[in-house]
């Protein structure tokens, strides 16, 4: 009987494994970057062409390596980093799988050159589809260059499901920055297409933050310091002013390695309840120090996965140092958290974990109400000066507030939230039929009542405004046109490199939104004009926010560039409009609404209005009537 199972070629099991480790360039990168540090290099520079589809170069000046390694560390499964199981808890390095330079070379036409300080002769190897070419000795400075050219050129499919140049470039200079932002003592350079878009010198953690962030303004960003048996937490956070609706600036370092958490971002959300909107994410950048054996990075061949053994533990001492940090900032409740006035006594509590929430979703909580005067000597770190003593009967959710979620909106009535059923109806008006409103007052400054053509409508006000304007900015970007307003003096604004390719991608959509703007050079865009609503000062706040919102969308079937966009615009347009609550004003606001024809639903499925019928009043009557 034929055999029927065997063993895979190297060059097709490289393939398959450069589809978890090689998705995209910014993973080449990644991984490249890292090797560099692991190999000890104070100086690195990476130079991309087109995206890192044509060409990534990583330069170092790391301790090299000799002619049997220049070899070997393309081979599937070689590493300097491990030598048995037991060194997977006691991990110094980035790298140590065996995997990434293996499934790099399988994707791409690799060149590298690397010398060691005793040798007198660098050594070349070009690699092709994991396939030695030639190697041979040259001449190179001491450490590494390594190329990839035409990643994925092997794989067709592959390459064509990269996006554009610009997204790509985006995803790289993300990458990046994480790297530069970790490693304060390297120094860093960035080149794309042979131009030079940063340089960041070795310098101190707090100014390699706040430069990697593209942020001038210190006073934005308060420290975060708190040292634990357990962790060791470093940072800065952002003040609440600053916080935005769409993520951007949030990174977690364990350990100097960039990861991702669902479960610690809602610690750091749980410490802004009551300071920032609901639907606002603070900046803010972590370093967890974490003793190696505690902690698991074997997760997923991109690293960026981990598990804690104490992750509850982790996730409260993570809430607990940033309210502390804002306590120095915000003003204070009248009384201390939970009446403990110390470390000590903070800690020596029973044990109520909160759940393991990995959902990213933040939720609200129950908290006394800001008031008083500021209390600047407020910390729950105060006291003995005492470290983290470990014990699994403590009572963090005493400490730091419950995180049970609670749905009552404090504005609603009860009687209305009974009439506004799920289950009621929505109107469809005709565009084209007059609208008769016979009457409209403002309910609460968040409600309109209203007689429509005989329906008594209950309308959500600024959700309204929203909806229309939606609509009017969507039909601008499909019609390609828009008005206007020009400034008498032009200005510039400068965005942070990362975002200027971007911005010049979308610079044809921002002109049918209004904006008469040009890309001056460099980081500078020139403005000559801005949309009527949108006063001078605020195109820069506006533009970051389109481009934030759209490329948090990407992907996203329900929502296309344009729809992103005209969203984006329709918001901040409510915060900038002000309707009043007079007659004329409420009377046109509904007028506008209705003229758009729709069911009372956005185009996200939220109810603009619902409809109270004489028959669900009469119901409603006669319940009362059978009660008494």
């Amino acid at each position: 009987m034929t055999n029927i199972i065997t063993l895979l070629p190297d060059a097709v099991a490289n393939q398959i494994a450069a589809g978890e480790v090689v998705q995209r360039p910014a993973n080449a990168v990644k991984e490249l970057l890292e090797n560099s540090l692991d190999a000890g290099a104070t100086k690195i520079s990476l130079l991309i062409r087109d995206g890192g589809i044509t060409s990534i170069q990583v330069i170092d000046n790391g301790k090299g390596m000799s002619e049997m390694d220049v070899r070997l560390c393309w081979e599937r499964y070689a590493t300097s980093k491990i030598k048995k199981v037991e060194d997977l808890f006691q991990l110094q390095t980035y790298g140590f799988r065996g995997e990434a330079m293996a499934s790099i070379a399988a994707v791409s036409q690799v060149e590298m050159k690397s010398r060691r300080t005793e040798d007198e002769w660098a050594q070349y190897i070009r690699i092709e589809g994991s396939i030695v070419i030639e190697q041979k000795p040259d001449a190179s400075p001491i450490g590494t260059s390594i190329t990839l050219n035409n990643l994925f050129y092997n794989i067709p499919a592959r390459r064509n499901f990269l996006k554009s140049i610009s997204v790509e470039t985006k995803h790289i200079m993300e990458e990046f920055l994480r790297q530069a932002m970790a490693n304060p003592q390297v120094d860093f350079s960035y080149y794309n297409n042979s131009q030079m878009v940063y340089h960041f010198k070795a310098k101190a953690i707090q100014e390699r933050v706040l430069e990697t962030l593209g942020k001038k303004n210190g006073a934005d960003f308060l420290p975060v310091e708190e040292d634990t048996e357990i962790v060791d937490i470093r940072g800065f956070v952002g003040i609440p002013g600053i916080a935005k609706r769409a993520r951007g600036e949030q990174y977690f370092f364990m350990n100097g390695r960039f990861i991702r958490s669902h479960y610690f971002h809602h610690a750091v959300l749980s410490a802004y309840v009551g300071l920032i909107e609901n639907d606002a994410h603070p900046s803010y950048v972590i370093f967890l120090q974490v003793d190696p054996s505690k902690v698991d990075v074997n997760v997923h061949p991109n690293k960026t996965e981990v598990k804690f053994e104490d992750e509850k533990h982790i996730y409260n001492l993570i809430k607990a140092a940033i309210r502390k940090s804002l306590s120095n900032f915000v003003v204070q409740p009248a009384s201390d958290v939970a009446g403990f006035s110390d470390f000590e006594s903070l800690i020596n509590q029973p044990l109520r974990p909160p759940s393991n929430d990995n959902s990213g979703n933040h939720t609200k909580q129950n908290l006394p109400e800001i008031g008083g005067k500021r209390d600047l000597s407020y910390t729950p770190f105060q006291g003995s000066g005492l470290g983290y003593s470990r014990s699994h009967g403590k009572d963090w959710q005493r400490v730091l507030g419950s995180i049970e979620q609670t749905d009552i909106d404090p504005t609603s009535s009860t009687i209305l939230s009974r009439l506004s059923e799920p289950t009621l109806p929505f109107i469809s008006l005709d565009a084209k039929t007059h609208v008769e409103i016979n009457g409209a007052f403002a309910l609460n400054e968040r409600y309109i009542v209203a007689n429509v053509g005989g329906q008594l409508l209950v309308v959500e006000k600024k959700l309204a405004q929203q909806h229309i304007y939606f609509y009017e900015y969507l039909k601008h970007l499909e019609l390609q046109t828009s008005p206007s307003q020009q400034l008498l003096f032009p200005r510039t604004v400068e965005f942070p490199p990362a975002q200027i390719p971007l911005v010049v991608e979308m610079i044809d959509e921002l002109h049918y939104l209004g904006f008469d703007i040009s890309h001056f050079g460099g980081n500078t865009l020139i403005v000559n004009g801005l949309p009527p609503l949108l006063s001078q000062g605020d195109e820069q706040a506006l533009i970051e926010q389109l481009l934030e919102d759209y490329q948090h969308t990407q992907g996203d079937l329900t929502l296309s560039k344009y729809q992103s966009m005209a969203l984006s615009m329709a918001r901040h347009a409510v915060k900038r409009s002000q309707v009043g609550n007079s007659t004329e004003e409420l009377n046109e606001l509904l007028r506008r609404l209705f003229q758009l024809g729709s069911t009372g639903l956005t185009f996200d499925g939220k109810s603009v209005y619902i409809e109270i019928t004489s028959a669900q009043l009469y119901d409603r009557f006669q319940i009362n009537k059978n009660k008494t």
